[in-house]
């Protein structure tokens, strides 16, 4: 039996996405607070992941950062 109460149970999609960058965000600090990588190799893989799924932004394929 579910020990969660029934509206527990669908959760709405903002509170998803939101724990979802919560958690990234706490990976991220974690790997770079103990120098497992940097912050430019991770916004180096963000851009080559949003390359390869064709969401780069015109002012980011032009190598700006907003």
């Amino acid at each position: 039996m579910n020990d969660k109460p029934a509206d527990a149970e669908t959760d709405s999609v903002p509170e998803i996405l939101k724990m979802e960058m919560i958690i990234n965000q706490a990976l991220i600090d974690l790997l770079v607070e103990k120098g497992v990588v940097t912050h430019e190799e991770i916004q180096a893989k963000i851009r080559e992941i949003k390359i390869r799924n064709g969401i780069l932004l015109s002012s980011e394929a032009s190598g700006k950062v907003s």
